[in-house]
C-alpha cells in the first residue's frame, strides 16, 4: 500500500494515541508520533504544538507523512479546547490538503445532544456543552480535507486501569470521597485495545467519511462505575446512584452510538461488560 510508510499519530503520548500508535506498528506500518507535554521514552516522538501553524508545517516538511491520525486534544479549559481541538483541526485540514495527505480524526459521542441515543453517522451534531461544541467544530474543519475519516468513539476504558474513568473511580473510593453516578445517562464505552485495533483496520481499509467505533453495549454511568470498581477489586457501595435529570447539569443524557456501519466493514466490536444488562442499538 502506498501509505505503508509515513503514518504519523498526533497525540501519541495520550492514552488512546499511544494504543493507536502501537496497533499500527503491530500491523507493520512505519509509524511516527508526536507529543506536546509528555514524551514517551523509547518511542522517539516529535514535539508538536498542534495549534501552531509553523509547527505543523515543519512536521510535514521533515516527516512527509502520507497519513495523519489526529488523537491530540486538550479539554482543560475553553481556551485550550479552542486552540488544540478547533484551531488544530483547521490547521491540519489545510496542511493535508496542500500535502495530499490522508487525515484520520478521532472525535467523540458528545457532539450529540443526547436526546434520542443510538446515533448513526448521518445524525447531525448538536452539542450541549463546550467540549462537545469544540469537537463538532473540529469535525466541520476536518471535513474540508480532501481525504478524511472522522472516527467517533465513546468513553475509553483500559484493562490496565490507567484510563481516566478508572483512575477517578479508584482515587475517589480509596480516599473516601463521595461519588454520585447517574443511572439515566448512557454512553457506549469501549476497551482501548478495541478502539486502537479498529482505527488501524480502518486506516488499512482507507475508509473515508464518518464511522462510529464504540462498544456494542450502552451502559449508564452508574453501571460503568460499579463495573470498574469491581474490576479493580474495590467496594462499589461507595458509589451512589443519582439522576442526571435532577442534577441541574447541562450534559447529554444518552449518547449511545450505533456501530452497524463499522460491523459491516468487518470491524470487530464487542460489549464492555457482557454480564451486565445494557442498552443495544441496531
Amino acid at each position: 500500500m502506498s501509505f505503508r510508510h509515513g503514518i504519523c499519530v498526533l497525540g501519541a503520548s495520550g492514552y488512546a494515541g499511544k494504543a493507536i500508535f502501537e496497533a499500527l506498528e503491530r500491523r507493520g506500518f512505519d509509524v511516527c508520533g508526536t507529543y506536546f507535554r509528555h514524551p514517551v521514552p523509547g518511542k522517539g516522538l516529535h514535539r508538536l504544538d498542534i495549534g501552531e501553524g509553523r509547527d505543523v508545517t515543519s512536521l510535514f516538511r521533515s516527516l512527509h507523512p502520507s497519513v495523519i491520525v489526529n488523537a491530540a486534544a486538550d479539554w482543560s479549559t475553553k481556551e485550550t479546547m479552542e486552540r488544540t481541538i478547533v484551531r488544530g483541526a483547521a490547521i491540519l485540514a489545510e496542511a493535508c490538503r496542500k500535502a495530499d495527505c490522508e487525515l484520520v480524526h478521532i472525535s467523540t459521542d458528545v457532539v450529540f445532544d443526547g436526546v434520542k441515543g443510538c446515533y448513526t453517522e448521518s445524525d447531525p451534531p448538536n452539542p450541549v456543552h463546550d467540549y462537545g461544541e469544540a469537537k463538532a467544530l473540529a469535525e466541520s474543519e476536518i471535513s474540508r480535507a480532501p481525504d478524511y475519516l472522522i472516527i467517533r468513539t465513546s468513553l475509553i476504558i483500559g484493562h490496565d486501569g490507567l484510563d481516566a474513568q478508572s483512575r477517578w473511580i479508584r482515587d475517589s473510593l480509596s480516599e473516601g470521597k463521595k461519588i454520585v453516578l447517574f443511572t439515566d445517562e448512557y454512553r457506549s464505552p469501549i476497551w482501548v485495545e478495541d478502539l486502537a485495533e479498529s482505527v488501524a483496520k480502518l486506516v488499512e481499509l482507507r475508509e473515508t467519511g464518518i464511522v462510529h467505533i464504540a462498544g456494542t453495549q450502552g451502559l449508564s454511568r452508574y453501571q460503568l462505575g460499579t463495573f470498574l470498581a469491581k474490576k479493580m477489586q474495590l467496594d462499589p457501595s461507595g458509589i451512589t446512584p443519582g439522576l442526571q435529570s435532577e442534577s441541574g447539569l447541562v450534559r447529554p443524557r444518552d449518547c449511545t452510538l450505533n456501530v452497524n456501519k463499522a460491523l459491516g466493514l468487518g470491524i470487530m466490536l464487542k460489549p464492555l461488560a457482557p454480564e451486565m444488562e445494557g442498552k443495544h442499538c441496531g
